[in-house]
């Protein structure tokens, strides 16, 4: 009796020691492109897994030098989350090695909402220059629900026991954000038809889904400089309609200053990637709402 209780007693011991020198199972690696795709991503992993944001806020999407580290990032993933070629060229090569499973390419998701292309020839208005759509997907709150279910799908194939809470996270995330977009909707209707102009060309899907006024932009991408052909037709487009100029963060153009107080203009800064503060995917719109509900209430009568 008193052998079979040592005997029993050494086993578990043994047990113990032998789960224990074994690695835990190590989390899942979820790399997302950029900061608002990183924001949506852990809404759905919870603490089923770790979420990487390859690029700093301060870096532009549209260009940036891959180092050897994130080389090593991509190829450590087990699953990629970025918008595309459109947007992250310089990532398409790097990605095209992975398998295609590893990698979730969310401008050709299914079921994504796009901004109606402005045909009015008699204004500069946003669009004009697009020959493909608005890679700024997740600037319209429908879009951020559309990757977030992706993401949970894929998320379910590649850990089944995490499966039920991958869902049930993406479900949780996505009556938040409708009813924030609710919630948006209202507090930007009063200023829709204040006339402004963007720095750059990358919030058309935010426009879209709240009906604002856009007339102009400064600059199509934020590395390109505006051109003085341009910036005299920015000038006549906010002398007849304009009553804010958005800017960034990181970017400034000379000259607008004086065109802004020639102009009596409000000035106001949009940020699409959300800085340091910005801890989850609804701040981020929460607070791109309340920049423009910021300068074009207080222009409204003007």
């Amino acid at each position: 009796m008193g052998y079979c209780s040592v005997s029993v007693r050494c086993g578990l011991l043994l047990g113990l020691a032998f789960a224990l020198a074994l690695p835990a199972q190590a989390k899942l690696q979820v790399l997302a492109s950029i900061k608002p795709l990183a924001l949506i991503a852990q809404e759905v992993v919870g603490d089923q897994a770790d979420v990487i944001t390859l690029l700093p806020i301060t870096a532009s999407p549209h260009d940036y030098p891959l180092k050897m580290s994130d080389h090593r990032n991509l190829r450590n993933a087990d699953l990629v989350l970025w918008i595309g070629p459109e947007m992250e060229s310089f990532l398409a090569r790097p990605l095209g090695n992975l398998p295609v499973e590893k990698v979730i390419t969310s401008y050709q998701l299914p079921g994504l909402n796009w901004p109606a292309i402005e045909q009015d020839d008699d204004h500069h208005h946003t669009n004009h220059a697009h020959t493909d759509k608005d890679p700024h997907l997740w600037l319209d709150p429908r879009n951020a629900v559309v990757i977030a279910r992706a993401l949970a799908t894929r998320l379910a194939q590649l850990q089944p026991q995490s499966a039920v809470k991958f869902q049930a996270n993406a479900q949780r995330f996505a009556l938040s954000v409708q009813a924030l977009d609710k919630q948006l909707a209202a507090q930007l209707n009063p200023v829709k038809t204040v006339g402004f102009a963007v720095y750059h060309e990358g919030y058309g899907h935010f426009v879209g889904r709240y009906g604002l006024h856009q007339v102009a932009y400064v600059t199509y991408t934020p590395e390109r400089r505006p051109g003085a052909k341009h910036l005299k037709e920015l000038r006549e487009v906010l002398a007849n309609e304009g009553r804010c100029l958005f800017m960034e963060p990181h970017y400034k153009v000379q000259g607008l200053e004086g065109m802004v107080t020639t102009l009596n203009l409000g000035i106001g800064l949009l940020d699409p990637i959300g800085d340091q503060q910005v801890s989850s995917y609804q701040q981020l719109l929460q607070q791109l709402s309340q920049s423009f509900l910021t300068c074009l209430a207080d222009r409204r009568d003007h």
